[in-house]
Parts: structure tokens; C-alpha cells; sequence
């Protein structure tokens, strides 16, 4: 689960998405429990380039059958915080399923509303989205992307360029 939490917040896991990114411990339950969750992740640019989250709601784990799992998040707000002191707060209910692949790889696939951090990995930089619609990914067994980094028909939003735009 490693990837989850590196990957989404809804995922935290989510992603957490990770997604990914370090996400609270949420029960193996089908039934989503309140969260409020601070942590904070890394922009390009400098060790100071930095955005805190306050996520607040419910997360749930649902898990299938063949090792697939869902990760949901009703109700929840993750309000982002950028070094400025500039904030926005997103509506990021979404859910998060993984897939293992055959190959040993896993699918991630975000719906709805979600907040996906980005660990620096492969050749892109940390960074930190806001997506709305579809969007996938995969990882391999450490963790590692493989493909593009995102891709399917929603919506992404940087928030590292909204939020903490390296001057």
C-alpha cells in the first residue's frame, strides 16, 4: 500500500493517490470513518516550495475480490495551503480503485473529485494535483510509475503552479 499513500489522498491512501503522500490510517472497513488529517508535501523548486493540507471528512477501504481495492472519501475537504499563506479548499469525494495487474504492476484509477500527490519519482518532480473525471496510473511493485504519469479523460490541476509557483 505504499503506492496508494504515495500517491493519492483519497487515496491518501488515498493517494493517495496516492497518489499517494502520507495519508492517515484508515480501518479496512466498507464503512468510511471521520478523518481530519495535516500533513504536507513538496513542490518543485526548493526545499521551501512547500503546500499543507488540512483534509477533513470520511475515508473507507473496500477490499474485492482478486486483491482490488476501493478507497472512498464522502465528505471530504482538503483545504491547500501554499508558502504564501494562499489557500484553496477542494471538494475531493472521489473514489480510488487499484488493480493488480498480471504483470506485477498496479492500476490506479481515480474518479470523481481528488487531491493526488506525486512523489519525485522516475524523471518528474514531486508535485501535487487537483483532478476531476478519470484519470489512471501505474506503478510497479516499488513504487516506481510506469507510463505517463497521468492519463485517461479528466481534468488535471497543478496545484503546485496555482499554489507555489517557483519565482
Amino acid at each position: 500500500m505504499k503506492s496508494t499513500i504515495a500517491r493519492t489522498l483519497a487515496p491518501a491512501a488515498l493517494a493517495a493517490a496516492a497518489l499517494a503522500a502520507p495519508v492517515p490510517a484508515v480501518a479496512a472497513t466498507p464503512v468510511p470513518q471521520p478523518i481530519v488529517y495535516e500533513y504536507t508535501a513538496p513542490c518543485p523548486g526548493s526545499e521551501d516550495n512547500i503546500l499543507a493540507f488540512t483534509a477533513v471528512g470520511k475515508m473507507g477501504e473496500i477490499t474485492l475480490p482478486g486483491g482490488r481495492k476501493i478507497y472512498t472519501a464522502p465528505g471530504l475537504r482538503v483545504t491547500v495551503t501554499g508558502p504564501t499563506g494562499e489557500s484553496r479548499t477542494y471538494i475531493a469525494t472521489g473514489a480510488t480503485t487499484t488493480e493488480n495487474l498480471n504483470d506485477g504492476n498496479t492500476l490506479f484509477t481515480a474518479t470523481g473529485t481528488n487531491v493526488i500527490t506525486v512523489p519525485e519519482i522516475n524523471d518528474h518532480p514531486a508535485g501535487v494535483y487537483y483532478t476531476a473525471g478519470t484519470v489512471n496510473w501505474i506503478l510497479d511493485a516499488d513504487g516506481n510509475e510506469v507510463g505517463d504519469m497521468f492519463t485517461g479523460k479528466g481534468k488535471v490541476t497543478d496545484l503546485c503552479k496555482l499554489l507555489a509557483p517557483v519565482s
